[in-house]
Formats: structure tokens, C-alpha cells, sequence
């Protein structure tokens, strides 16, 4: 995987919560390979295709995910109810959206798939073809840790 597009990734995640959760995020170091379980509850991913294909993932607890969403809607996380998978959809849409903007401006270009949310318990994905996974952590202000995954096809 080009590591120049971590930074890609991770800057167009900041300023999805700067613009639409209103709360910033601090990155952590990313982790490359067979990335550590997130504990997460709530998956949001978007594939991507074209000079280079594969998948943008955003991970969460439900929780975390309620107060995303409440905060997008201008509610409290309490008052979240069926709203929280279209919220987390929409988060992992517009992630993929900023990052595939930040490829085409250098040069690489991409189109996006609708997004896919996945709430449940203790699963994991496992792809058929050999990909390249990369996780970056962040600190959401007010909330535990979430995690943004590059999944590229080799």
C-alpha cells in the first residue's frame, strides 16, 4: 500500500467530524497487517474502485455511535433510536467521499460504492483475495476510541 495515502485518510476523517459531528479527533499511530480487534459495535464501510480498489470502514461502539449520530441531528444520544445505522452510514459516506477527493488530487481516481452498516457482537471480516489493511485510531472528544480501516486489494 502507498503510505501517502494514511494521511489522506486521516485528514479527510477530521474534518468529517469538524463539519459534521462538530467534535475533533486526535489520530493515533496507525497499524499496519492484520489490524487488532477494535471492540466495536457498530461498522460503517464504503467500498471504493477504479485505479485502485477496495474498502473505507469506520468502527465504533454503539455507544460512541449514538452520540456521533446525536450530534449530527442536534439530539442527545439518548433520544437516538432507528437514526444511529443511517448516521454511521452517512459518516462512512462522506469519510470515503473526502478521501477519495484527497486521491484524485493526486492523481488517482476512484468511485464509491453505497454504504454498508453492520451492528452485532464479537464478528470479524475476512476477505477472499489478499488485501492490505491499515487502522488509525482516534480520540473522539467526549467518547472512547474510534477507528477508520483502509482495506486495499493487492
Amino acid at each position: 500500500m502507498d503510505q501517502r495515502v494514511i494521511p489522506h485518510l486521516v485528514k479527510a476523517t477530521q474534518e468529517v467530524f469538524e463539519t459534521m459531528v462538530f467534535k475533533s479527533l486526535q489520530p493515533g499511530a496507525p497499524v499496519e497487517g492484520l489490524a487488532a480487534a477494535t471492540g466495536a459495535n457498530v461498522v460503517a464501510s464504503v467500498g471504493f474502485a477504479g485505479a485502485q480498489s477496495g474498502l473505507v470502514a469506520f468502527h465504533s461502539s454503539t455507544e460512541t455511535a449514538k452520540e456521533i449520530a446525536g450530534a449530527m441531528l442536534g439530539i442527545s444520544a439518548a433520544e437516538v433510536d432507528g437514526e444511529m445505522a443511517d448516521a454511521m452510514g452517512e459518516v462512512a459516506n462522506m469519510i470515503a467521499g473526502g478521501f477519495r477527493l484527497k486521491l484524485k488530487s493526486d492523481g488517482t481516481d476512484v468511485g464509491i460504492t453505497v454504504p454498508t452498516v453492520i451492528t452485532g457482537s464479537d464478528f470479524r471480516t475476512k476477505y477472499v483475495t489478499p488485501v492490505t489493511r491499515v487502522l488509525c485510531p482516534f480520540q473522539l472528544e467526549g467518547c472512547s476510541t474510534v477507528y477508520v480501516e483502509l482495506i486495499v486489494n493487492q
